[in-house]
Order: C-alpha cells, then sequence, then structure tokens
C-alpha cells in the first residue's frame, strides 16, 4: 500500500488540479464530495475527508490532493508526510506554489520557492536526497520522488494578463490566447473602474469568470476549464512548457 500527494496552496489549486487529473484520466468516484461512494477510504483505511480529494491513476494506483490554506503551511506539510513514509509508504510528493515573481521587468527565475529550497528542507529528514537528471529530488534512494510545480507562464505581457506569475496568470494567459477579444474586454473593464484599486491577479481571473463562466461559481471555474478543448490545448502547451505536465502525466499514468 502507498500513494502519492499533491500538497497545493489552496482551494482554487485543488479545483484546478480536479480538472486537470479528470482531463489526464484519473478516476474520483467516492473521494470528493458528490461523487457516488463518498467517503472513500485511503489506503490505510481512513476517510478522504478535511478538504482533500483523492483519485485513482489509470492504473490504479492511489492520489491524494491536499489544499495546505497557504505556503507556509505547505512547508511545514512537507516535513509532516516525509515523517511519515515509513509506516504510510509514499511514492510520489509534488509540491505545488505560484511562483510570486513578476513577469514584467525582472528576471522570472531569479526569486519565488526553488527545488533547491526544497532539497535543503528535505536533507533534514534524508541527509543523502539529491536532484536526479530531471530535477527532481529523491528520497531513500529513490524510493520516493519529491517533485517541485510553480504556476508560471513565459508568455509576454498583454491585455488581460496579470504580471505577478501566479495560477491566475497561467489560467489568463490560456484564456487571452483561445479567445483574444475576452482578454480585451476584460482589460478595458479593468482599466475603466472608478476609484480602482492596485490590480491583483484574482481581480482578471474573476473578471473572465463572471464575464463567461458565472454560472459555474468562483471554484467550479478552475475545473471547468478543462472541460473547454480549446482552453485545455492552451494550459497544456503552457504546462509542457514549465515541466509541470510531465510531472502530472507521470503521475496520473
Amino acid at each position: 500500500m502507498s500513494e502519492s500527494v499533491i500538497l497545493c496552496e489552496g482551494f482554487h489549486d485543488r479545483a484546478f488540479w480536479d480538472g486537470w487529473l479528470t482531463y489526464l484520466g484519473c478516476k474520483s468516484d467516492g473521494f470528493k464530495p458528490g461523487t457516488t461512494g463518498y467517503p472513500a477510504s485511503d489506503p490505510w483505511g481512513d476517510k478522504v475527508r478535511g478538504g482533500q480529494f483523492a483519485y485513482r491513476s489509470k492504473s490504479d494506483l492511489f492520489i491524494r490532493l491536499r489544499p495546505c490554506n497557504g505556503k507556509s503551511n505547505l512547508l511545514r506539510e512537507i516535513r509532516v508526510r516525509l515523517s511519515q513514509r515509513s509506516t504510510k509508504p509514499l511514492r510520489r510528493l509534488i509540491l505545488n506554489v505560484d511562483a510570486d515573481t513578476i513577469a514584467v521587468g525582472a528576471p522570472v527565475m531569479a526569486t519565488g520557492l526553488r527545488q533547491q529550497g526544497i532539497l535543503h528542507r528535505v536533507q533534514q529528514l534524508d541527509p543523502g536526497a539529491s536532484l536526479n537528471a530531471e530535477g527532481h529530488i529523491e528520497v531513500d534512494g529513490g524510493t520516493v520522488n519529491v517533485a517541485l510545480i510553480r504556476w508560471e507562464t513565459t508568455d509576454p505581457p498583454a491585455p488581460g494578463l496579470p504580471d505577478q506569475q501566479t495560477l491566475e496568470r497561467l489560467v489568463c494567459a490560456a484564456l487571452a490566447a483561445a479567445y483574444p477579444q475576452r482578454a480585451t474586454s476584460v482589460q478595458d473593464w479593468l482599466d475603466k473602474r472608478a476609484d480602482r484599486p492596485p490590480l491583483d491577479p484574482k481581480e482578471h481571473a474573476w473578471s473572465y469568470m463572471a464575464g463567461w463562466y458565472a454560472e459555474h461559481g468562483c471554484e467550479d471555474f478552475y475545473a471547468n476549464l478543462w472541460r473547454d478543448a480549446k482552453l485545455a490545448s492552451e494550459l497544456e502547451a503552457r504546462l509542457r512548457s514549465s515541466g509541470a505536465w510531465q510531472i502530472a502525466e507521470t503521475l496520473a499514468g
């Protein structure tokens, strides 16, 4: 018995992953509210609850998706889950964060949580942990694979895109590429607001949601992106470029 675990920052990341894993062929029956058989059990007999979702991969392996309510909690959960690996075997641990770098006017790779920072934390639990040829961390001689996914995209500045590298920027870039006129409308509306506050990435994303996906609400907005073939194609291109797609595809296989 073993599992793979995705630690993400929040519920909107969870919704995006839900749509993505479903798109890749994973099954969630019983493992999240609203599915037949909920709440199903994990490999050790514990019910999957508390905001966690879970899936069966195409090869019937157990995948746990856990929102951590912020980056600081996510970093703590790395230690917690790796400390449990002797009693609850772990195959893969995927850490997912907003890069939080600025795409305009600064080197994209200069700041934000990086794999080397994760390696330092992991080595406190396994001094022999090291980076492999793919840039992932191997723990216990390669028994456990730890990978970092940062939400970021190389799209240049454009109408309808926030500057900060976040899930919102990734999603808005895909929306702008698939539906350019929507991006222009979003930017026009943001620019013309009376007494407007400083721009935030969420304002961009929610503008697309309110304009074209309001019936889905805020959370399902992120899962629903994967149900649109044009958007799924644009998301895949960006996730492949960052290396995130390959990690998720292996997980879902």
